[in-house]
């Protein structure tokens, strides 16, 4: 992958495939920028360099939420730059408690930006959480 965006010569949106990302799986991009936002694609606890789901449901989670940080940084924004995050998890008794714990941390306490949290069916490989972030990140700061 290379840090440099790519983009369709017809469009102000440039297609992210930074150092570092997960490999994309199928016909679709790690994230977007749009002007001053980025959007990043629903990711999951992969570690980006095996490619294979990480263990445990708090380490699949606290992944899945590092992976987005990574889309996001390469493009000058950290995770208090969010504007809006959508997360997907398989149950949401057993999950939600851990999408808000390891959110407590990764923000330090709050703020927090808005979310919504769905319970969803299934998920590619059979896993328990997704995630996918809105950030604000002008280009001059």
């Amino acid at each position: 992958m290379s840090n440099a965006p790519a983009s369709n010569p017809n469009s102000d949106v440039q297609y992210l495939s930074p150092e570092g990302a997960i490999a994309p799986t199928g016909t679709w991009t790690v994230g977007s920028r749009a002007g001053d936002y980025v959007f990043v694609a629903g990711m999951r606890g992969i570690d980006p360099e095996t490619n294979i789901l990480v263990e445990g449901d708090e380490a699949r989670i606290l992944q899945g939420f590092r992976n987005m940080e990574l889309i996001a940084a390469s493009e000058g924004a950290g995770l208090q730059d969010a504007v809006r995050l959508t997360v997907y998890v398989t149950d949401m008794d057993r999950h939600r408690p851990i999408v808000n714990k390891v959110q407590e941390t990764l923000w330090a306490g709050g703020p927090y930006p808005p979310r919504t949290i769905l319970e969803v069916a299934n998920l590619n490989q059979d896993d328990i959480f997704e995630v996918e972030g809105t950030f604000y990140a002008p280009r001059t700061r």
